[in-house]
Order: C-alpha cells, then structure tokens, then sequence
C-alpha cells in the first residue's frame, strides 16, 4: 500500500492492523503474528486473550481469568514465545535435515551400485578359475557377504525413510498451527513435537565407515582371509588368564585374572609390560561409565566404582537387586546395560537370567528376560555389547563346559537372531564356546571363542567370515579391546601346568576389512 492508504484507510478502519514494511516481507516468519493478542475472547469480545489455560485447554482473557479460571494452572505469553520460538526453530531444522536425509540417499545408492560392481568383478574372478572346492566355498562366501550388504543398505534405506517421515510430522503440523493460529493444537502438540525435533538425540543415519566393502578384503588369488589379522607387537604378561582386557582414555590398560583375583593397570614399554598398579579383587565386567567413572560388576546386587590410583570400591547408582550382576557394558549413547541373574548356582539355571538397561542415573529403562511366550532369553548372560543402529549382542553359557550363543536383541526388545557357530567349527563334539565379544569401529561384531577362532558378524548377527588365529601364531585367546591408536588387543590364557603358567600373551593387532 502506500502512504496515503496507510494513514487514511488502515489506521482509521481498524486499530488490529499490523502493518509491515515492503522490505521486511522476505524476512517475514508465517507464525510471526501468532500471538494471544490477536485472539479474542470467546465470552467477552471487547477483550485479547492474555494466557492459555491448560487446566480447561482453552485461551483467556483477564476477566476470564479472575471469574472462571481462578486457581487453574496457565501459559502466560512469555512461556508461549518461548515455546514458539523453540517450535518456529524446530520447523527450520526439519527441513533442513529432510535435505540432508536426501543427500544420503543419494550417496547409498551408489555405495549400492558400486557394492554390485565389486560384487560381480570377484566373482567373475572365481568362475574364470578352475573349479575347486576352495572356489565353491570362496562363492559361498562372496555370496554369503553379498546377501548381508544388500540386507544392510536396506535396512539404511528404511531408517532414512522413517527419520524422513518423523521430521516432515514437524513441518506438517506446524504449518498447520501457522496456518490456522490454533492455540489448543499448538499447546496440545508442543511436548510431542519439541521431542520429535530433538536433533541431538538423533544418530546419523549414514555413517561411511559402516559401510566399508567387505568385499575388499576378498583377495581372489586367496579367499581364506587369513591375512584379514596381523600381529603388531607381541607382550608378556605375569598373570595366567586374561578374563578382562579394558583400554583406558590414558591409553594405560586394565588387565584381570578372575581366577587369581588380581587387577592390574599396565603400560607398555616397546615389547615388555609395566605394572602400574596390583588390585586383590574378583570382578566379572569392566566398563567406564557416563561419567567417566571405572564401573566394575563384582557378583554383587550394585555396580562398583574402582578408584585406580587406590584401588579403593565404592557403591555405585546402578543396582540390580534382589538379582546380582554378571557382566557390564555401556553403550555409545551412555545406557548402562547389566548382565544378572538370581543368587544361586550357576547351572542349572532354574531362576532368573535377565539383561538390564539403565540411563546414567541408574534408574532402568527395559529389562530384558523374557519373550512373547515367556520363555527365557538367557541362561547365563555374560559379554555384552551394542551397536549404533541399538543392537545388543550378549553371549549366553547354555552349560557348565561353557557351550554357548550369541543372542541378539533389537531396539524393540525381541531376540532378531542368535549365532550358534559356523557349521565349519561348531560340532557336537566340539561345540561353539564363545567368550567375548567387541563391536569394531565399522559396525561389524568379533566373537572370540575358546578354538582359536575370530567370528565375524555384521551388526544384526549375521555371519559374515571367521578366522583360525593359529595362522598368524596366536593359541588360547580369550579377552578383546581396541587400542586408542586403532589396532586390535587379545589377551590370552596359560595352559595348566605349563613352565610359563604365569605369563599369559597379550597380542596387538592390525587388522584388514573390518
């Protein structure tokens, strides 16, 4: 409008009017004029809306407020700007994250197409050969390899789809709130909504590294993965079993002999190892904690807190009682996850077995234990771990000999597989014992097992390869971490009687296509 309408029409028709310059127009936020004083109220005309009673979900004058709404519970105008704002905020950031879903999709599917390529090229490689059995189960394999790609690209694909849909909701009712100035929908939705637009709390969808080829590690001249490990450097430690093997921030490690009771912080010094610290103590589980703290499970009803300079224990915020704790794990998202089970023996397990999630005040989230039939899920939880896409792969003793699984639980809580050794190398007369498990940077899950041999799986259990690491000299491997500098830990165990009982091997490692 111009000057002249301005001062001789709006201004004298209606006292409501706002009037913006014709420069600010692109700058203009649609909810802008979205206030209580462009309401009026429903029983008193001559009055703007000054609150918004939550107590009887509708907008309020002043008169209102003093006749009918005395002692309810109400928004005053600068919570609802607060709240606005915050909203206004969150329908800026979903638009800008659906465009960044986008280009995601866009980047899988050519991780996809060249997954295919490389997939087609090794195999060609294969049928070019003389046939062998080697060749037939190097197809196997590829095939075997091919198959949990492609599941895991779908499985990408349709968590982009879902964080997709959960971020067009936002923009769709706010809109709408926008659009119609709805106040009661406004209120009504904003705890909803400000959650579903909490960004921090989302994981990236696509991570690179997840999707590493794992057909690069195919060499086609020799497709038995062997050389998938190299040792870097080989210690000697002076305890006889390495139940425990823990990496901390200082790069020192924790080391632990349940059998013997013994702790120990150990450095290295090029090939030979420093006792820092010797701790008397029995524990089950180490992990640091949301807090930066050394939990420790010692079979007791509450976690520990293991001061390493001291050595002292102290209680911690995670208790499982009346159960008490066998194994301990912290995700990437800082949940507690605590393997339990009833006071009791062992086997056989006649009360309960259960795997416990907590947030990092102690107060618990779910309790895994049993299925839609009520059966049992374990029969004796002990390594845990979890993945980014909110797996958790715990290993399970099915007996006293320490015959065992991998069962995996998904975000819903239901058991989405379990892994009870490759056929290769789990008979029934030398069935699959699994001791520990570690999630790699790529996703992908190693099982060390008491033969000898390092189980692959993706990260909803699927096998993917496994590896004898009596190839590469390692023998009576237990304990698994990854070092700080990116390589692999083993810690091994001592056979009974032996002139070096007390010298168990602890081996660094570079490893390939993981």
């Amino acid at each position: 409008m111009c000057s002249s309408c301005k001062d001789n029409i709006h201004l004298r028709i209606s006292r409501d009017h706002k009037i913006i310059n014709i420069t600010d127009i692109g700058e203009l936020d649609s909810g802008e004029s979205f206030n209580f004083s462009d309401v009026h109220c429903n029983e008193h005309s001559n009055q703007v809306c000054c609150s918004y009673c939550s107590t009887c979900k509708t907008v309020v004058c002043l008169k209102c407020v003093m006749k009918v709404h005395n002692g309810h519970k109400f928004v005053d105008e600068e919570e609802f700007l607060s709240k606005k704002k915050m909203l206004w905020e969150g329908h800026k950031n979903a638009v800008k994250k659906i465009d960044e879903l986008s280009s995601s999709e866009s980047r899988l599917r050519k991780i996809k197409e060249s997954e295919d390529t490389t997939y087609n090229k090794a195999k060609e490689n294969i049928q070019n050969r003389s046939t062998t059995d080697g060749d037939h189960w190097s197809k196997k394999l590829l095939d075997e390899k091919k198959r949990s790609i492609n599941e895991e690209i779908d499985r990408e694909f349709r968590n982009l789809k879902r964080e997709k849909e959960k971020f067009q909701k936002v923009i769709n009712v706010v809109d709408v709130i926008k659009t119609f100035k709805d106040f009661c929908q406004f209120f009504e939705k904003f705890d909803d909504l400000i959650i579903s637009s909490n960004f921090e709390s989302i994981s990236d969808c696509i991570k690179g590294e997840y999707l590493v080829s794992k057909f690069n590690q195919l060499n086609t001249n020799d497709l038995d993965e062997k050389n998938s490990f190299k040792v870097y450097k080989q210690y000697t430690t002076d305890i006889r079993k390495m139940t425990i093997l823990t990496e901390l921030s200082d790069q020192t490690l924790l080391i632990t002999d349940n059998s013997a009771k013994v702790i120990q912080r150990i450095k290295f010094e090029e090939t030979s190892v420093q006792v820092i610290a010797n701790f008397n103590i029995k524990i089950f589980g180490i992990a640091v904690s949301p807090s930066g703290d050394i939990l420790v499970s010692t079979g007791n009803t509450r976690l520990k807190v293991l001061n390493i300079k001291t050595g002292e224990i102290t209680n911690s915020v995670y208790k499982v009682n009346p159960l008490f704790s066998c194994n301990i794990h912290v995700t990437k998202d800082n949940k507690v996850i605590i393997g339990a089970k009833s006071l009791g023996p062992a086997f056989p397990a006649t009360e309960r077995r259960v795997v416990i999630a907590m947030d990092r005040q102690g107060k618990i989230l779910k309790d895994h234990e049993h299925d839609s039939n009520n059966k049992p899920f374990f029969t004796y939880p002990d390594s845990i771990t979890s993945t980014s896409n909110g797996n958790i792969f715990v290993v399970d003793w099915l007996d006293a000999g320490g015959r065992g699984r991998v069962v995996v639980l998904g975000q819903g809580g239901d058991v989405i597989q379990i892994y009870s050794g490759h056929p290769d190398v789990n008979t029934e007369k030398h069935p699959f014992k699994p001791r520990y498990l570690l999630t790699m940077a790529s996703g992908s899950i190693i099982v060390s097992d008491t033969k000898n041999a390092l189980h692959i799986l993706n990260n909803c259990g699927q096998f993917i390869s496994y590896h004898n690491l009596l190839d590469i000299g390692i023998e009576r491997s237990y304990s698994l971490s990854l070092s700080l500098s990116g390589h692999l830990y083993i810690g091994c165990t001592c056979k009974h009687g032996c002139s070096d009982t007390y010298k168990a091997k602890l081996y660094e490692l570079e490893y390939y296509g993981l």
